[in-house]
């Protein structure tokens, strides 16, 4: 029996692109609007809206959306800015990052989880600015154009 809370959060919006399970991409797909895969796809998916992978599309490319449901496959890293959830059916060989993240008991994820982590295509991260310490990718220092001296305590001492 369905879930009616699952059936709604699954719901795309009027004017979203579908992919039917008939149908095989060849090449990245880049939209500004909400999707749903039921079909395959060779390439890397971006989309600003939210994705939908059903349970019998494949994707061999990387995922960037703002929200993702995933009950299919996935090969490649996930970048969402927002939520993903991966249900218990999923299969992701790839590294899964997100914001808030749900994995049903059951998915597989072959990769690394990062929670609270911004996609490292993320246009707003200048250089030079500090990233958050959650962010492993993005973890550096400001640059600076002379290192500031080490403290007093840390300074190298002589043993001769």
């Amino acid at each position: 029996m369905i879930n009616v809370s699952q059936f709604f959060r699954n719901i795309i919006a009027p004017g979203a692109f579908r992919i039917p399970k008939e149908v095989s991409v060849s090449g990245s797909i880049d939209a500004t609007i909400s999707g749903r895969i039921d079909g395959n796809v060779r390439g890397d998916v971006k989309t600003t809206g939210k994705l939908v992978i059903s349970e019998n599309a494949s994707i061999r490319g990387h995922v960037y959306a703002t929200d993702l449901v995933v009950y299919g496959k996935v090969y490649g890293d996930v970048h969402i800015t927002n939520k993903a959830h991966i249900s218990t059916k999923a299969y992701v060989k790839g590294d899964v990052n997100a914001i808030v993240l749900e994995i049903e008991e059951g998915a597989v994820i072959e990769g690394a989880i990062r929670k609270n982590v911004q996609p490292a295509g993320r246009s707003d991260h200048h250089p030079g600015e500090t990233a958050s310490a959650t962010d492993p990718l993005h973890a550096t220092a400001t640059v600076a154009a002379t290192p500031p001296p080490p403290p007093e305590e840390e300074q190298a001492t002589s043993w001769f």
